[in-house]
């Protein structure tokens, strides 16, 4: 933006902050096409808004974002606590570019022992629709599979769907491998699945102890009658239990999370543990820019009221430094209980918590800052080695197909911040324009299709990587000379003797004829390697669904030795190709008019 833009922008923000209270309430920054750009909220409107007057104390992201500021939209509240929801509920309603947003839009993963006749166990996101016991929620889907999997081998609860179960007339496998015990099949009686039900309950409550000694009862009184197998199976579970808490990080805290928030240089991270069943069940993070002493306890109380608009809060949660005013009163309200905040100092187990916490708010904070560094140097590298003055964005291109047959293009897009999936393209080459088996020609369709529309566009990309040598190199260059363009920098990547990574050889299209060989362990040659190998996946995988596709189409006419007729029967029969290819060599027999000759050459021609 240049200089008039951005006097524009601080220019419409005092002429509306003259008609803006001091009362507390919520603003919605918005640009020229009606975007919002920027949701916050203020104890006192006129005070906050007028600090983004003062560029010259603005960081240069915020400075960019009034810039852009066309309109002002106020709306005052009847306290802090008002004004924290309406924030919340616009974040979620317009998801602006300038403020802090959850990474993802999924919901956190909770367990549930649901309410029906037998009891299940599954794993659940999204709104509560199934009545039962609701557990979590867990940070990660893995944490969620590994306290299912635990709840298995301990109490046997059936995991199936109710379809599944209606229809077993025996035990399913889970139950030969003791991970079930199998209500379906009365191989337990009610009661005493339901008594499983209620310890695994307890489990999930933290209640570990209680449980290993009803177990050890269990076990006790089995091996006074003699039963010895049942006892010896009460005797794994008990086992299991105490590898459970060996492993665990058992704490005295429930319905807890700790936040910890560190900074540094105008940049920071937030982490949130959570504790809800006497254990870490996981943790949250977030980092974020531009931060100073003036906004950092807006920053988290804005994060945290996001948070706990995707989970319940707990009934505490302990901060690192002090959030806004409201914070607990919104949250409370929105919960539907009381939520405690609470800031320390701290003592025992909660000093002892928090200390862990800072500290790995720290790591990780220094870790992805290693990484973004690492990662800027590794893609300047790139931007010297193609001889542009910028490199905003790197286009890589493959073909795959087999002896011409299910012949596609793919172009992959990257730029500094990582892959770019929105930028993927795939291209159906269908021999119209060039042989599916020649791959120079191929790659001239794709190039042609790719930058003829680029250039209508105007969106062409910084550079392009071609998997191949100096000829897909040519080929590309005599499309680009054909279609006049002469601004996008071009590399060729051959592969190495035997297909050896590392072994690469390059080709820039400003001198294709002299090969360039990069250190094998330069972080470099890795960048490239990545690059080449994403594409390569993805026109890999792009091939296998277009003959997946294929296949269950006409492939049946291709069968050698079987007439019209019998192509019919065997149609009307399985309804479709892919239900013949799916068909077992006694399926296909039965059809009217099929021999055993038949029925083992059109079985053969789906599996061979």
């Amino acid at each position: 933006m240049g200089t008039e833009n951005k006097l524009q922008g601080v220019d419409i923000l005092r002429q509306k902050i003259k008609y803006v209270s001091h009362k507390a309430g919520v603003y919605r920054m918005i640009d020229e096409t009606g975007t919002v750009l920027y949701v916050g909220k203020a104890k006192n409107l006129k005070n906050r808004l007028t600090n983004y007057t003062q560029t010259e104390r603005l960081s240069n992201r915020i400075r960019q974002m009034v810039s852009q500021v066309a309109d002002l939209i106020v709306i005052e509240t009847a306290g802090e606590t008002e004004a924290f929801l309406l924030e919340n509920d616009l974040i979620k309603q317009y998801k602006p570019f300038y403020n802090i947003l959850l990474k993802d839009d999924k919901s956190y993963p909770y367990i549930v022992l649901t309410d029906e006749t037998p009891a299940r166990l599954l794993k659940y996101r999204g709104e509560r629709r199934i009545k039962g016991t609701y557990f979590g929620p867990f940070s990660s889907v893995l944490a969620v599979n590994q306290t299912i999997k635990e709840l298995q081998k301990i109490f046997g609860l059936r995991t199936c769907n109710n379809t599944y179960y209606k229809n077993r007339s025996r035990p399913c496998l889970l139950y030969q491998i003791k991970r079930c015990s199998g209500p379906c099949c009365q191989c337990i009686s009610s009661a005493d699945y339901e008594k499983s039900v209620q310890n695994a309950k307890a489990f999930m409550r933290g209640e570990h102890v209680g449980i290993q000694k009803v177990l050890q009862q269990q076990m006790d009184e089995l091996a006074a009658d003699f039963r010895y197998e049942e006892a010896a199976v009460v005797r794994d579970k008990i086992l299991a239990l105490n590898h459970i808490q060996d492993t665990d990080s058992a704490t005295p805290l429930k319905q807890t999370d700790i936040v910890a928030v560190y900074t540094e240089n105008g940049k920071g991270c937030i982490q949130v543990f959570l504790y809800r069943t006497g254990r870490a069940e996981g943790n949250l993070i977030q980092f974020f820019q531009d931060i100073n002493n003036d906004n950092l306890n807006e920053v988290l109380s804005s994060y945290l009221m996001q948070v706990y608009d995707k989970i319940p809060a707990p009934r505490q949660i302990y901060l690192s430094i002090l959030p806004e005013n409201g914070l607990a009163e919104a949250l409370s309200q929105k919960a539907g209980y009381t939520v405690h905040i609470g800031t320390g100092p701290f003592k025992g187990t909660r000093k002892k918590l928090m200390e862990q916490a800072l500290e790995n708010a720290k790591r990780s904070f220094k870790q992805t800052q290693n990484e973004k560094e690492i990662k800027a140097q590794v893609w300047e590298e790139l931007r010297q080695l193609l001889n542009v003055p910028i490199l905003e964005k790197v286009e890589v291109y493959d073909n795959s197909h087999i002896q011409g047959t299910a012949a596609v293009g793919a172009m992959i897009a990257a730029n500094q911040d990582g892959f770019q999936k929105k930028w993927y393209r795939r291209y159906n080459i269908d021999g119209s324009r060039a042989k599916t088996n020649d791959d120079f020609g191929m790659m001239k369709e794709v190039m042609y299709r790719r930058l003829s529309r680029g250039v209508v566009e105007k969106d062409l990309p910084t550079a392009m990587l071609i998997d191949g040598g100096k000829g897909q190199l040519s080929a590309v260059q005599a499309m680009m000379d054909e279609l006049g363009i002469h601004s996008i920098a071009l590399l060729a990547v051959a592969k190495g003797e035997q297909r050896n990574a590392g072994k690469e050889t390059l080709f820039h299209g400003s001198n294709p004829n002299t090969p360039i060989h990069l250190d094998l362990k330069s972080d470099l040659i890795h960048l490239i390697q990545r690059l080449r190998d994403e594409a390569h996946r993805f026109a890999i995988g792009t091939h296998r669904m277009k003959r997946a596709k294929n296949m269950f189409h006409e492939t049946i006419l291709d069968i050698e030795g079987i007439g019209e007729k019998r192509k019919k029967a065997l149609l009307r029969h399985f309804g479709s190709p892919k239900a013949i290819a799916g068909a077992s060599l006694e399926q296909i027999q039965r059809v009217e008019g099929i021999s055993e000759k038949i029925a083992k050459k059109v079985y053969t021609f789906y599996h061979d």
